[in-house]
């Protein structure tokens, strides 16, 4: 990328933020997760002003996605440029508006988003009643993340990542805090793709008791998904919108040593289109830590997602993932999501520096139900055989991923993933490897 290009981005990202400021239209994850907040700068910082930057590379590298013997090598190179800027308008009143860049030169597939490459990623504004610490109302775009974002996530991985135009109101009270929500998710179209019918929204309430003093940590959630877009469902029957009620709840016991376990489990049900649904899915995770040189520790976990055995009886069970950030949890190929699955995880990580994680995951997928299809964490259908003949086991990934903060501004982050296919995989895909490589590189003030 030549200079003359980083300087026109930074001109447009600069030129977005200011439009959005004056009233006008703009031109346009370690082990857990940590959530993408709003992050203090040094480039500029007072009582009133706050400004930070973002840029971040990624180098990819694919082949055999479709697992045929065709050549279809890929290489790309990811680009987003991010500016932050937070205002304190009053002493309870905050605005936060992040106008970013996108691009990935060598694909076509990405090119576009918005139709422009800058857009409006996050614009809100954040009450708080004076002198209360306990409650806030955040109006606007902005990301929602939840727990390790296997329902509901800033999907960051992605040059474009998730957002949602909405409220949220938040109280806190010792131990707890509880979000009530309504959001509608920002629409992103790529590659020139015309507008998704109907718009996607979510509400609903998310409790949270996490002691300070305590490495045990429990949430309680109600979520309720709205997709406009009709379907004719398994019968082909009057078209019809999506209703879907998520309730579940998530326990999680993580010291910084010793045994480490965690539970979540939910359920679904409510209607796709003309068809009645009724899913669930549970996660289960054990693991233990070290505080010895190199900070060692392993984990295993299973994933179970319902999938639906009679895809032609007008009664739907495959579970729906929602909003997930994916392959932090079911491989970086991203060619599983949390739908229709059996998972099982194993992980080994040490940090023999302070500036160094290495971490090898090694995944093993099956259907849950072996007439419903493989898909991935977006939807998309990856293999289907509804007779069931070709069996459950979709494959085996390995992943080998390492971490390097250099510095408090320049982030490394490399990784390589193979994928097997098994029985499943072969019969209604292909049979060969799957290779993904990437290189990322993260510069923030």
């Amino acid at each position: 990328m030549g200079v003359g290009r980083f300087q026109c981005a930074i001109e447009k990202v600069l030129g977005a933020a200011v439009s959005c400021l004056m009233g006008f239209p703009s031109a346009a994850a370690p082990w857990p997760p940590v959530p993408q907040q709003p992050k203090e700068s040094s480039v500029a910082a007072s009582p009133r002003i706050t400004v930070g930057v973002e840029l971040r590379l990624r180098d990819e590298l694919r082949d055999n996605a479709d697992l045929q013997p065709a050549e279809d090598f890929e290489h790309f190179l990811g680009y987003r440029l991010r500016l932050d800027l937070k205002f304190r308008l009053l002493e309870q009143l905050e605005l936060f508006v992040q106008p970013q860049d996108v691009w990935l030169a060598d694909a076509d597939r990405d090119k576009v988003v918005h139709d422009l490459n800058t857009n409006l990623h996050q614009a809100w504004l954040a009450w708080r009643p004076t002198g209360s610490a306990r409650w806030e109302l955040q109006i606007g775009r902005q990301e929602f993340i939840y727990g390790e974002e296997r329902l509901i996530g800033a999907f960051g991985w992605d040059n474009v990542g998730r957002a949602f135009d909405g409220a949220r109101l938040r109280g806190r009270a010792h131990a707890w805090s509880s979000d009530l929500f309504w959001a509608r998710q920002v629409s992103v179209r790529r590659g020139g793709a015309r507008s998704r019918d109907g718009h996607l929204d979510l509400s609903g309430a998310y409790l949270t008791r996490a002691p300070a003093d305590s490495p045990r940590r429990l949430e309680l959630y109600g979520l309720f998904l709205r997709d406009g877009m009709r379907t004719r469902g398994e019968l082909l029957r009057q078209p019809g919108s999506t209703r879907i009620f998520t309730a579940g709840f998530r326990f999680v016991h993580r010291p910084a040593r010793g045994w480490r376990y965690s539970i979540e489990n939910a359920w679904q049900f409510g209607e796709r289109g003309p068809d009645a649904h009724r899913a669930a899915m549970l996660i289960l995770t054990t693991g233990h830590a070290w505080e010895a040189r190199g900070k060692p520790r392993w984990q295993l976990e299973y994933a179970f997602a319902s999938g639906d055995d009679q895809p032609a009886d007008g009664r739907a069970h495959e579970f729906h993932n929602l909003f997930p950030t994916n392959h932090l949890w079911y491989g970086y190929a991203d060619l599983v999501g949390l739908r229709n699955l059996h998972a099982l995880r194993g992980t080994f990580a040490v940090t023999p520096h302070a500036k160094f994680t290495a971490e090898l995951d090694l995944h093993a997928f099956w259907l849950a139900a072996a007439r419903g299809p493989w898909k991935d964490a977006a939807g998309r259908v990856l293999g289907f055989d509804p007779t069931g003949r070709s069996g459950r086991e979709i494959g085996q990934e390995l992943d080998l991923t390492l971490r390097l903060p250099l510095t408090r501004h320049l982030h490394l982050l490399g990784g390589y993933s193979v994928f097997f296919p098994g029985t499943f995989a072969r019969s209604t895909r292909g049979s060969e490897l799957h290779h993904f490589g990437y290189l990322q590189t993260t510069l923030r003030f």
